[in-house]
């Protein structure tokens, strides 16, 4: 029940926000939104699903403390 709630709220989400976007020919924003979309859309439908689903907080945080060497230290 929860997953076809989640699947009903993305498809209006898309219904609303997608026609404008093709009919103004806006090919990259619609590139870069549906990207985000169908990734929040597939955790949406995990987290519904009560899959377990690792906090992206902890990818961030190995981006910025190893990749770029950054840290937040209180002064």
């Amino acid at each position: 029940m929860k997953v076809l709630l989640v699947i009903i709220a993305f498809f209006g989400i898309a219904a609303v926000d997608l026609p404008d976007m093709i009919r103004n020919k806006q090919w990259r924003n619609l590139a870069i939104y549906s990207a985000i979309f169908l990734s929040v859309f597939t955790f949406g439908i995990l987290v519904a699903s009560d899959i377990t689903v690792p906090s992206p907080i902890k990818a961030i945080q190995v981006i910025y403390r190893d990749v770029l060497g950054l840290s937040f230290k209180a002064s």
